[in-house]
């Protein structure tokens, strides 16, 4: 961030910029840098008024480049930014990365395998490989579900800590999208526990009537997790055996897509709370 001298030292007149932006982008960088701020705290750290900051920052969240954290009122780099910084990576994007891990995933059980991130209370599918099934479980990239009703969003949730659920469901009314999705915060928060005990994730119809699916984080375990992967087919071939198969093989693959990660892109784990 610029200084007050390097403010003061610009020539004046000369140089065509737009003082609001400049802020924006202050308010960015001090989300980026940092630990996770109030608007208070960004306001002393930037040197912008309070109101400004606030302005700024409603406007990043509307836009996915900044969350916020509802019980602490904090903000943290969100969703689109992180898209934007693996843009300028493709070679080591989480999809082309995880490809290979998914593929051998989809070979060994034969279901569809999907990578997803969570943006808000939601979970945007990012890459798709289906099964070669006639019945089959798919989704289209882009497409949004639920978080509290997915194995993506519910083994994201569960690496956020224990307001993920409140968090989540906060927007009424909760999204039921079969008479299984969970829409109550303390049943939630309570499967969200059993999410981090076991390692992965369980969707049981609870987005699709006779869909089961499974996820694990990249990495596995720790608040790093931006991404996971899942395996989803009908309830008849997706057996309580075949899930425990399943859920063990894919915290595997996790961990060994986030090894290739540069740092601080899912390896710099963090206990979970």
């Amino acid at each position: 961030m610029r200084t007050d001298e390097e403010v003061a030292g610009r020539p004046q007149g000369r140089q065509h910029t737009v003082g609001v932006v400049a802020k924006a982008l202050d308010v960015l960088e001090g989300v980026v840098w940092g630990e996770p701020q109030t608007i208070g705290e960004l306001a002393q750290t930037t040197g912008i008024e309070k109101a400004a900051v606030y302005r700024i920052l409603n406007t990043l969240v509307e836009h996915e480049f900044v969350v916020k954290d509802d019980e602490t009122r904090t903000f943290a780099p969100g969703p689109r930014l992180y898209a934007a910084a693996a843009a300028l990576h493709r070679g080591t994007d989480v999809v082309s990365l995880a490809t290979p891990q998914m593929t051998a995933l989809r070979d060994e059980f034969g279901e569809t395998v999907n990578l997803g991130t969570l943006i808000d209370h939601e979970v945007q599918y990012l890459h798709i490989l289906e099964s070669s099934h006639s019945l089959r479980m798919t989704v289209e990239p882009g497409v949004r579900h639920p978080a509290n009703s997915t194995a993506l969003g519910k083994a994201l949730l569960a690496q956020l800590g224990p307001s993920a659920a409140r968090t989540a469901l906060a927007h009424t009314p909760a999204p039921r999208m079969t008479e299984h999705s969970i829409v109550d915060p303390t049943v939630l928060e309570a499967e969200l526990k059993r999410v981090r005990a076991r390692g992965y994730a369980i969707d049981d119809q609870e987005n699709e009537l006779g869909a089961v699916c499974v996820a694990a984080t990249i990495p596995p375990t720790g608040a790093a997790a931006r991404h996971a992967i899942s395996i989803s087919g009908p309830a008849t071939r997706m057996t309580p055996r075949a899930v425990e198969r399943i859920g063990a093989r894919l915290m595997q693959a996790c961990s060994e897509v986030a090894e290739l990660l540069p740092a601080g892109e899912g390896r710099d784990v963090v206990p979970s709370a």
